[in-house]
């Protein structure tokens, strides 16, 4: 009986040794993970805050991962023609994907029959920054800071007019959240883009409005507007007269506009930490810190649990809105 046994485990033996080697080999090839360029997929066209970070991060993880990140600018269809591809991508770490709370939250909830689902088909690798956000009024308004104005909503409730980039942008979802937060009725002036929204700010056709930091610039330093609250964790130094949203009373209000890295479904963990620890590197560096100064970013890294816990609470409170709002594209 020992000798059949014997027999039978030396025939199974060459068997699954095969069956080893491409596990072996595939650990191999983590481990020296990347061993070609790798494609930074934007879902947006080039110029704005989503190819402007990516090709800083490009530059400044090149270094730590010994290859070039290509950009590919994917825009369409909200973001999602570009988050699409990135998740039909194979699972390797060749294809990385410029992801944001607009492409990766509101354009699924949006966009009628969309195929891609980000929080199914993509993993995080880590979150980027926290572009700061700015709640403005035209300069020649009564309003100083963002209590004065909530006073005066609620005493005039439906008065007030808020604009946004266009129905169902960031800043329309992120408004109607406000309202709620705040108890006060605002209506909603839909603008086609950020620039014709500034501009309609400036002229006091509408009251409120939010804007990126990096837009509002131009505006601020003009006078033509002038800046309520602003959405980042702290007050940014350029703006130390200006406080959070917190400090106002809605520390549950993220008007924040985030950016981070995420790869398609099934990526092996050695690679997204690979990734992750690279994507670190890059915000650790000087030249990226100075940058995140000019623009109004909040660093932040860490691996892919701020970004997971990011996407959660998003998960949590924008699709609520949504329904409510009855947003379709």
């Amino acid at each position: 009986m020992a000798s059949t046994r014997r027999h039978i485990l030396a025939g199974i033996a060459p068997l699954a040794l095969p069956l080893a080697l491409p596990t072996s080999a595939f650990a191999a090839e983590e481990s020296s993970y990347p061993q070609r360029p790798i494609k930074l997929v934007v879902p947006q066209p080039p110029g704005g805050p989503s190819d402007i970070v990516a090709r800083f991060l490009a530059e400044s993880m090149r270094a730590s991962l010994g290859q070039p990140l290509v950009i590919d600018n994917r825009p369409g269809a909200a973001g999602l023609i570009g988050t699409a591809a990135a998740a039909a991508a194979p699972a390797d770490g060749y294809t990385v994907l410029v992801t944001s709370r607009s492409n990766h939250i509101i354009a699924p909830l949006v966009q009628q029959g969309a195929t891609v689902q980000p929080t199914r088909d993509l993993m995080p690798v880590g979150l980027a920054l926290r572009a700061v956000g700015i709640l403005a009024t035209p300069a020649r308004s009564p309003w100083r800071n963002l209590r004065e104005l909530v006073a005066t909503a609620k005493a005039q409730p439906g008065k007030l007019f808020y604009g946004s980039a266009g129905i169902g942008a960031t800043n329309h979802i992120a408004l109607e959240q406000f309202k709620t937060l705040a108890g006060i009725e605002l209506v909603h002036v839909p603008y086609k883009g950020s620039g014709p929204l500034i501009t309609g700010l400036m002229a006091g056709e509408v009251q409120l409005a939010l804007l990126d930091f990096a837009s509002a610039q131009p505006a601020l330093k003009g006078g033509s507007i002038v800046p309520l609250a602003q959405t980042g964790l702290r007050r940014l130094s350029s703006m130390a007269e200006v406080p959070t949203l917190t400090e106002e009373g809605f520390p549950r209000f993220d008007a924040s506009f985030w950016i981070g890295l995420a790869v398609p479904q099934g990526t092996p963990a050695a690679v997204i930490a690979r990734l992750s620890k690279a994507l670190d590197t890059a915000l650790a560096d000087t030249q990226m810190k100075a940058r995140a100064q000019v623009n109004g970013w909040e660093l932040a890294g860490g691996g892919p649990a701020p970004l997971e816990a990011l996407i959660r609470q998003d998960m949590t409170d924008f699709p609520p809105l949504v329904r409510r709002l009855d947003l379709k594209a």
